[in-house]
């Protein structure tokens, strides 16, 4: 599995590279980048929407791969801030499977539930837009929603994979 999870970064990062040199000497596709056409100094857009997952817990503290990954993570406050947002109406957030629009006092029904504690939220799925600018040799993503997934382990107490709290959009949230 993680050979998989390296050949896909690797493949990705390839086609970061690839995908605009492939359009340089095109008539059709993105102008070569310069200072005058770049999105708001971000860079050439090279991924509108993309969706990944991050663990945001280890669930095998045997694994030095993912203990390292994680270590500079301060999760607590990630996930906090994340509520704090909703609560303070400065994101809003959605019910994932049917798209509609949760209140805050909604949220506040789910995080009160039996059983539901954000010590259990294990997963963020991101959609994001990428920018690549390659006069400041700077890439910068821009976060567009985020689904929190919640820890979900079989009977036998091994994590089985991730339930979809809800997403938050962090674009247009005041609308």
């Amino acid at each position: 599995m993680r050979k998989k999870d390296g050949s896909t970064i690797l493949i990705l990062c390839l086609m970061l590279i690839l995908i605009p040199a492939c359009h340089r000497n095109s008539p059709v596709g993105p102008k070569p980048e310069t200072q005058s056409n770049l999105n708001q100094s971000e860079g050439i857009e090279v991924a509108d929407t993309i969706i990944y997952e991050v663990l945001i817990s280890n669930p095998n503290p045997d694994d030095p791969w993912a203990v390292k990954c994680l270590s500079r993570l301060n999760r607590k406050i990630l996930i906090d801030s994340i509520f704090s947002m909703i609560y303070e109406k400065r994101a809003v957030a959605y019910n994932q499977e049917t798209h509609e629009k949760l209140t805050a006092k909604q949220v506040r029904t789910i995080e009160s539930a039996k059983g539901f504690h954000r010590d259990d939220i294990g997963m963020i799925q991101f959609t994001e837009a990428w920018y690549l600018n390659t006069v400041r040799n700077t890439m910068t993503k821009k976060v567009l929603s985020m689904v929190l997934g919640y820890n979900f382990y079989l009977e036998t107490g091994e994590l089985f994979g991730h339930k979809p709290v809800f997403r938050v959009e962090m674009r247009n949230s005041d609308k």
